[in-house]
């Protein structure tokens, strides 16, 4: 059964590395139910906006996404994922962020067919917390 002593208990026996994710969760509970954070709106909205850009009249949308987060002090995301994905021409994007330790990558991954319908290209890019990227490339042969 749950009680202060316990909680009192798990926190004094944490690594220090764990305290700053343990205060962000218990900074997250001080509202309950728990607001999503400030950025992962922001992100979300700019997801959605892209996706309904990118649906055809006529068609359905397929603008997926989801993930999870860990809160840090003071509302900063720590760890976890968000994706979402969205239709450009005809490739389909999956913007992916991650956070780890409170910082975030980007990951924009395209996939789109070439030489009709014979290879499939994906590629991505990946931007850091200092806006350094990579991108990648690669062509699968799928016309067998």
């Amino acid at each position: 059964m749950s009680n202060r002593s316990r909680l009192h208990e798990l926190i004094d026996s944490l690594p220090e590395a764990a305290l700053a994710v343990a205060q962000g969760a218990l900074e997250n509970f001080q509202t309950w139910p728990p607001k999503p954070p400030a950025q992962l709106a922001a992100i979300e909205k700019a997801n959605m906006d892209r996706m309904r850009r990118s649906m055809q009249p006529g068609t359905l949308g397929t603008g997926g996404g989801g993930g999870g987060h860990f809160m840090g002090p003071g509302g900063r995301i720590e760890y976890g994922h968000h994706s979402h994905s969205h239709w450009e021409d005809d490739a389909v994007v999956v913007t992916t962020h991650r956070y780890h330790a409170g910082h975030e990558l980007v990951i924009e991954e395209r996939m789109r067919l070439v030489d009709g319908g014979g290879g499939l290209t994906y590629s991505h890019c990946v931007t850091g917390p200092d806006a350094t990227n990579d991108n990648r490339q690669i062509t699968f042969d799928v016309s067998g």
